[in-house]
């Protein structure tokens, strides 16, 4: 008996230890992010002579309440009218997003509206861009979603940042904070994209965001496009990698004149659908990719393990956590040029990310269908 009890009393010891390792993990990986951030620069590059055509690409299903905004905003850019053209794919809407968009185009001779049908391998938004590229004529592809908001700024700066070895980048997107849930789901985004950035910044390849994307024309050709892509229903991310695949160099950029906003996921189930959606997709990302989502999925489940067994412990990494989250947010508001969320945003945020977080991973193990557009995959 007296050996059972130590046998346990060892393993509790080795498991509290395993817990605080992760703990300590999560914290490392927070103050190399903070270094990056540091280091941190979005460089233009020089404004070019002559200003090149560019196509962008907007993927529409049932947006009949964002549509209008997102082609007004597109259109008001500050970008030669003459060099630009605008493809809304209609994606077999059933409520007025083709006739708002429509009536749009009579005004704005740049702007193109195509039906998209059905294809017998592709679905989701890949299959609306698969059709929408036929119809590009730019240089460069710039992609976006009906549900957002460009600066004006947004296209001249893309086409600025890119190099000439870089084929694919994509911008900052951010939520618009409206109320709780919309405050909380911006900075959310806010806190990814700064992540996104920093792992892009140190040279390690990372993802490219669809709803704030350009890729050069014979980058994306190379590829075969994306009829030619096999599907993923994360088809930015599969995009950028078939990209990097050729020999193209990639780019992720923060600053304000690329900066765009999208409109919150309406309802919690909603935004688990959204969430197993991206990683259903990222199975295919590397491996140091999946560590990272471990070690911060990890963190929620440790903690209270920890505050039930060795509180200060526990409340060590509540506060340095806390702590260091609270840096990123601000510099990453900051770098963006937007109002910086109050105190007691950042303390909701905790609790939010801990309750998104543990719902996300028990979510993604359920056997359901992944929801995206009113259509089941």
């Amino acid at each position: 008996m007296k050996y059972c009890v130590q046998a346990l009393n060892s393993a509790n010891f080795a498991s509290l230890n395993i817990f605080l390792y992760i703990g300590a993990a999560y914290l490392l990986v927070q103050i190399w992010q903070w270094i990056q951030f540091l280091r941190y620069k979005a460089v233009s590059q020089n404004k070019p002579s002559e200003w090149p055509y560019i196509s962008v690409w907007v993927a529409a299903r049932n947006e009949e309440e964002n549509i209008e905004a997102c082609l007004n905003s597109l259109i008001a850019m500050d970008y030669p009218k003459e060099k630009l053209q605008i493809i809304v794919g209609n994606d077999q809407s059933t409520d007025e997003t083709k006739n708002i968009a429509s009536k749009i185009a009579e005004q704005n001779p740049q702007l193109l509206i195509i039906d998209v049908v059905d294809h017998p391998e592709l679905k989701a938004k890949a299959r609306v861009m698969a059709q929408i590229d036929k119809h590009a004529q730019g240089d460069f592809y710039l992609v976006t979603d009906a549900d957002v908001i460009v600066k004006p700024s947004w296209a001249k700066e893309m086409i600025m940042q890119l190099s000439e070895e870089i084929g694919v980048a994509s911008g900052t997107t951010m939520v618009q904070a409206e109320g709780f849930w919309g405050s909380m789901q911006s900075i959310d985004w806010a806190y990814f994209m700064g992540l996104l950035n920093v792992i892009s910044y140190s040279g390690i390849p990372a993802t490219a965001v669809g709803n704030n994307m350009i890729v050069r024309k014979k980058a994306y050709w190379e590829t075969g496009g994306y009829g030619a892509i096999r599907f993923s229903i994360t088809e930015d991310y599969k995009l950028y990698s078939e990209v990097c695949a050729k020999g193209w160099k990639w780019k992720n950029i923060m600053n304000p004149k690329v900066l765009a906003y999208s409109l919150p996921t309406k309802g919690f189930i909603s935004l688990l659908h959204q969430r197993k959606r991206w990683l259903s997709g990222g199975k295919a990302l590397p491996w140091y990719w999946w560590v990272l989502f471990g070690i911060f999925g990890l963190y929620y489940f440790i903690i209270p393990a920890l505050l039930l067994t060795q509180p200060l412990a526990a409340l060590v990494l509540l506060m340095a956590k806390f702590g260091l989250q609270y840096l990123h947010i601000y510099r990453i508001y900051s770098l963006l040029g937007e109002p910086q969320p109050r105190l007691i945003q950042h303390l909701q945020y905790e609790f939010y990310l801990f309750i998104l977080t543990i719902s996300t991973a028990v979510f993604f193990l359920i056997p359901v269908k992944t929801i995206w557009k009113g259509r089941a995959y």
